[in-house]
């Protein structure tokens, strides 16, 4: 079984989820459906490897034929449910199965959202609930989420960026800002926790945690921004490494070294801690060499100092520098 100790979704398992809620409402898919490619941004080609994925995994509960679509000349390949009942016996099944693909998703779903059995009838929600309490037992969520999808306002922004459109924004952190005409861009789960990418009027970008967003409304003149718009962030989304990842810097090298003690999780075959970690060298003594980029040094310096002391700052001289005054600092409070 995958280890979900620290769950986060990534694109692939928002995306095959979303498909599956797609066509657990009867909706129709193919590859070439331009709003599917639309709303998940991907090319053809990676939405038939999703549709396929999903096919192999459920089975005969999903009915492919060929079809005459969009006055095309060459019939597609679609992809849909059978019917209610071949749902509800799948779900059934895929709760059952040892898999290492999706199958955590469900009792996840689950715990966080109870109206996801709300539909179904006693005899048929009992058994499915036993079955996800089984589950229950494999899988420990310390990072959830569907913590902040109950918020009030995460369907309006949902909604804000499906339509790509501006929002005014009532936000309270240290102190209370109206934002106002910002266009609503993503929603990303980082650092265990939900944040609106959006770009202020000024074209000033910012993430905003939605547990401080205390108000969406529409603007006085409802107007929309173009998908162009996407690409100026392209680069910062997918290399984006945590909440402290700042848009529109030119990110610095940091070589970092790992004393003996805790080499083993900094090997070159361990799963990276950052999307930018590379593995350097071994040294003689034990000692594992490696190197993150970093925007700021709140970037990663939290995450160095979890490891102290076994883990030491080789360059950039200003980055230990700032360790160093922070450690200090943090000594003259004891």
């Amino acid at each position: 079984m995958r280890d979900l100790g620290n769950t986060k979704m990534n694109n692939k398992t928002v995306h095959i989820l979303t498909l599956l809620k797609k066509l657990c409402n009867g909706e129709e898919l193919y590859p070439q459906k331009k709003s599917i490619l639309n709303e998940l941004e991907v090319d053809t080609r990676t939405l038939e490897r999703y549709l396929k994925e999903i096919k192999d995994f459920f089975g005969n509960a999903i009915l492919t034929e060929k079809r005459f679509i969009e006055s095309r000349t060459k019939s597609l390949t679609t992809y849909r449910m059978i019917d209610e009942n071949d749902i509800i016996k799948l779900l059934k099944i895929l709760l059952e199965k040892d898999s290492n693909d999706i199958s955590w998703i469900f009792p996840l779903v689950y715990e966080n959202d109870m109206k996801f059995l709300k539909e179904l009838n006693n005899k048929i929600r009992d058994a499915i609930t036993k079955n996800m309490k089984k589950n229950n037992d494999i899988f420990l969520f310390k990072a959830n989420p569907f913590e902040d999808t109950q918020n009030v306002f995460f369907t309006k922004l949902q909604k804000a960026i499906k339509n790509m459109e501006y929002r005014d924004i009532i936000y309270e952190y240290k102190e209370k800002e109206a934002l106002k005409n910002v266009k609503c861009l993503k929603l990303i789960f980082i650092n265990s926790n939900w944040y609106l990418a959006c770009e202020e009027k000024n074209q000033k970008f910012r993430l905003l945690r939605i547990s401080f967003i205390k108000d969406v409304a529409y603007p006085k003149t409802k107007t929309g921004y173009q998908r162009s718009i996407l690409l100026k962030y392209k680069t910062y989304f997918e290399n984006m490494q945590n909440a402290m990842t700042l848009q529109d810097v030119k990110p610095q090298k940091a070589i970092l070294c790992a004393d003996k003690n805790i080499a083993c999780y900094f090997k070159e075959e361990m799963k990276p801690f950052f999307i930018s970690q590379q593995f350097i060298r071994e040294n003689s003594d034990g000692s594992i060499v490696f190197s993150i980029l970093y925007t700021q040094p709140l970037e990663i310096l939290p995450f160095i100092k979890n490891w102290l002391p076994n883990i030491k700052i080789l360059e950039p001289q200003s980055l230990k520098a700032e360790l160093k005054k922070e450690l200090k600092k943090a000594l003259s409070c004891i």
